[in-house]
């Protein structure tokens, strides 16, 4: 993509990722999930040590609202749990391993010991200072969202994450909060690359949008432009399609594959 000193930029917030037009951000989609249990210390570690620019997480909660990193909407796919996460303490969820699946794979046997379902704090402590966020939001409650907003808050996360959110409500809720946290409006699937969509966006203040790659076009890419706001696309994983898709403009995807995406950038 760019030269060969790539991988060694950094950048400090979201205001200097946003402005550096010529650059390929590249987001850990639960981290470096090919890799390593998604959602989880290891996959955000190795994510990290890639040249991510920002690690993606998920967050849900436990009984007592406390904000954990869990995609799903039920323990079963990644951890030895059953059920949802919503019905368990979070004692009771720590006791899982949660290494079960790896990338598109589940399997029998846990892959690691001694890795468990994190909670958002314990990502927070580990990599606030260390890279940008994409955090996905599935607050099933408004105490559950206070409650993220007090931890961003608490962490500093100002100009260095974003919440993403699919639902107007939550996203409105958030804004009442703290209207400095920083959020990236989900619209609908079938809709997240339309014109509509991305106006929408750009009027409600954000500068970070996700539009699904199948329905993208160099329409998509150059409205992007004219409206200020950077494309994450969702998803690519394959290196030869990255290149020919930032040869056509796009400067931005979510990666399951990491390790792989990122030393095409040097």
């Amino acid at each position: 993509f760019r030269g060969e000193k790539e991988m060694q930029k950094k950048y400090a917030n979201l205001t200097e990722l946003h402005k550096d037009r010529d650059h390929v951000i590249l987001t850990a989609h639960r981290g470096a999930s090919a890799d390593c249990p998604d959602n989880t210390l290891p996959a955000f570690e190795r994510a990290v040590a890639a040249g991510g620019d920002l690690i993606e997480f998920d967050l849900r909660a436990s009984s007592e609202g406390i904000p954990i990193v869990l995609h799903d909407a039920t323990l079963d796919r990644t951890t030895n749990g059953k059920g949802e996460p919503e019905k368990l303490t979070l004692a009771e969820i720590k006791r899982l391993n949660a290494s079960y699946a790896v990338g598109a794979e589940r399997f029998d046997e846990p892959r690691m010991e001694g890795v468990t379902v994190p909670t958002f704090e314990e990502v927070l402590a580990a990599f606030s200072r260390r890279t940008l966020m994409n955090i996905q939001i599935y607050a099933k409650s408004d105490d559950v969202l206070r409650e993220i907003c007090r931890l961003y808050r608490a962490y500093g996360m100002y100009d260095r994450g974003y919440l993403s959110i699919n639902n107007r409500e939550q996203f409105d809720r958030v804004r009442e909060l703290d209207a400095g946290i920083e959020i990236c409006f989900l619209p609908g699937w079938e809709n997240r690359s339309t014109p509509e969509a991305l106006r929408l966006c750009r009027e409600l203040g954000c500068r970070f949008v996700q539009p699904v790659r199948e329905t993208v076009t160099a329409g998509t890419v150059a409205l992007c432009r004219e409206l200020g706001l950077r494309e994450n696309l969702f998803f690519c994983d394959d290196p030869a399609e990255a290149v020919r898709l930032a040869r056509e403009g796009v400067r931005g995807f979510l990666t399951n594959r990491i390790t792989a995406m990122a030393p095409i950038r040097y």
